[in-house]
């Protein structure tokens, strides 16, 4: 968590990486994220051609964005991922997602989101963004449970899982091409 060593990755030139846009509480840390760190997180990315994905823990975090979306820092549309079910963050509720995302399309007019649930909330938090027309995410990063009961088997029966949630939701899941065009990226060759 060292700030000199977060960005250390970025010459081998990600497609995406991940871009907190401020500092949020965590269960035993402060994830810390100073104003002048994001900043020039956010400018080696867009120099190097990296779409940042930007991680919201906090409603702040989400007008930072616009904010940094405004000095040019980070190239619109931006993607938005709303993080939900952190202790000391933004508690696991529909109305807060349905609130941020109104922001974000104040704010942001056409940027992509995601919604992400951590541990027990992983499944709700993703039928609440496919209800609502975003994107979802899922894997053994967030959560290792299939429910209460039962450590997921793999990443794969977790993934298998929100798919099976698109499909009752009449959302397909995208391609790998089409996942790269609706966030923006270049086709792979």
């Amino acid at each position: 968590r060292a700030l000199e060593a977060r960005g250390a990755m970025l010459h081998l030139r990600p497609d995406m990486a991940s871009l907190a846009t401020g500092s949020v509480n965590f269960p035993t840390i402060v994830y810390e994220n100073p104003p002048d760190f994001v900043r020039s997180l956010a400018a080696t990315m867009r120099d190097g051609g990296i779409k940042p994905e930007i991680e919201v823990f906090d409603l702040a975090m989400l007008y930072n964005t616009a904010d940094l979306v405004a000095a040019g820092l980070i190239l619109p549309p931006p993607h938005v991922q709303f993080v939900f079910g952190v202790k000391h963050a933004l508690p696991a509720r529909r109305d807060i997602l349905e609130f941020e995302v109104a922001k974000l399309k104040e704010l942001l007019p056409g940027a992509t989101w995601t919604a992400a649930g951590i541990g027990r909330h992983q499944f709700e938090v993703a039928r609440w963004a496919l209800e609502m027309g975003g994107h979802c995410r899922t894997g053994l990063e967030d959560n290792i449970r299939m429910d209460r009961d039962t450590l997921a088997p793999s990443n794969a029966a977790l993934v298998a899982r929100v798919a099976e949630m698109c499909a009752a939701q009449g959302r397909p899941v995208a391609t790998a091409r089409q996942a790269r065009a609706l966030l923006g990226l270049s086709a792979v060759v």
